[in-house]
Parts: structure tokens; C-alpha cells; sequence
């Protein structure tokens, strides 16, 4: 999928049907095997800014006891970059971090006032001219493990169900995508095992050979 000649379309425009059709071609640009875990984030959020018009679209870990964020992948739609690294801390937004606990999705029409955002408001909003908010929380089997995020820069935006709809199904993907590769890191280490264990019997295996010729 050539994501970049992949025009930006509205959200509120767009019907049930075709909100399905669009994520069906988001996820068929972002799987294949022969991808790391860094290549399909990237897609999925180049993919998600393309087709949303929305400036910024990131993909945050949760981590160090659930007491950081950490950005993994963040696509700037005007600018056609990628940028990780980032990291914000609950020591710093405890409501923002209890918001992604406790909420199915955090909608913040306008993030400077929103109860889970205006903490942001000093600083991350300022910084990056954000000014609506739309974060989604990713989980793994019950488990609380990072947050999809579509940040509106400039002007103000009121978020629609279509909105909501599209976040959620990224977010959806975004699961997927980590559990492959946990799926994936299990394989390797228990092939990793095997190769280990079998490099330890082998010669037991042989020196069991050898008294067994020296008896017979």
C-alpha cells in the first residue's frame, strides 16, 4: 500500500461501510511477515494520519510500572516524519493516567479544559500547538499496555462517533501487532532453549556412547 499518495478523508463523512473498507486496506498494508514491530507501528500510524487528515497520530508503551509512557511511533502528517523516543510520566498527569485506567476513551474537544488533559495544558499542548485530543487505550488480555493517540493541531475539532469508531479499530490493530510479537519473541526464546539444552546433552549423549562400547 503506497501510503504516501494516499489522500486524507473526512471522518464525518464517511459511512459504516466505508469506515470498514478503510481499516480492511489499513490492515492489509500492515501486515506481512516479513515486518519488525517498528515498520508495522509506523505504517499503522502514517496510515491512520493519511486517511484521518488528523496532524498527529502516535502509538505510546506504558511502562516502568505503569508509572511512564513512552512513544513508540508518532507520524506528523504535515511534516511526513516519524518521531519515538518521547516519554511523560504519571508523577506528572496523575488524572491523565488515571483517566486511561479507568476510561474506555479519553475525548477531549478541547484538551486545555478536558479533566484529563488540561494537565497537559502548560506544557505538551503548548508545545506541539494540540488543541483536541483523542486517545484510546490499548489492552493485552485484560492488561492496561499503552495508548493510541490522534492529536488535532491548530483549529479546534469536536470529535464524532466516526471518529471514536476509527480510533478504536486502530487501536485494534495496534493489539494485534504487539501480540504477534510477543508471540513471536516466545518462539525465538524457546527455540533459543531448545538449541541450548540440546548443545548440553549431546555430549552426555556421546560420552554415554563411548562407556557403553567400552562394556560391550
Amino acid at each position: 500500500m503506497d501510503i504516501t499518495r494516499n489522500p486524507g478523508i473526512n471522518l464525518n463523512l464517511m459511512s459504516p461501510t466505508e469506515l470498514q473498507e478503510g481499516i480492511a486496506r489499513l490492515s492489509r498494508g500492515a501486515y506481512f511477515k516479513e515486518a519488525t514491530l517498528e515498520m508495522t507501528l509506523s505504517i499503522l500510524t502514517e496510515s491512520a494520519a493519511q486517511m484521518s487528515g488528523i496532524e498527529r497520530v502516535s502509538i505510546w508503551a506504558l511502562c516502568e510500572g505503569q508509572s511512564e509512557l513512552r512513544s513508540l511511533d508518532l507520524y506528523e502528517l504535515s511534516n511526513r516524519r516519524h518521531l519515538s523516543g518521547e516519554s511523560i510520566y504519571a508523577r506528572d498527569y496523575p488524572n491523565y493516567f488515571s483517566a486511561l485506567r479507568h476510561e474506555d476513551c479519553i475525548v477531549a474537544d478541547d484538551a486545555a479544559l478536558h479533566p484529563a488533559t488540561r494537565e497537559f495544558a502548560s506544557g505538551y499542548l503548548g508545545l506541539h500547538g494540540i488543541t483536541a485530543m483523542l486517545d484510546t487505550p490499548i489492552h493485552i488480555r485484560g492488561n492496561l499496555e499503552g495508548v493510541l493517540c490522534l492529536e488535532q493541531v491548530g483549529t479546534h475539532l469536536s470529535w464524532t462517533a466516526m471518529h471514536r469508531l476509527f480510533a478504536h479499530a486502530v487501536a485494534n490493530l495496534v493489539t494485534l501487532a504487539l501480540v504477534e510479537y510477543e508471540a513471536d519473541e516466545a518462539r525465538h526464546q524457546a527455540r533459543s532453549a531448545n538449541e541450548r539444552l540440546r548443545a548440553l546433552l549431546d555430549p552426555l549423549s556421546d560420552s554415554s556412547v563411548d562407556r557403553i562400547r567400552q562394556f560391550s
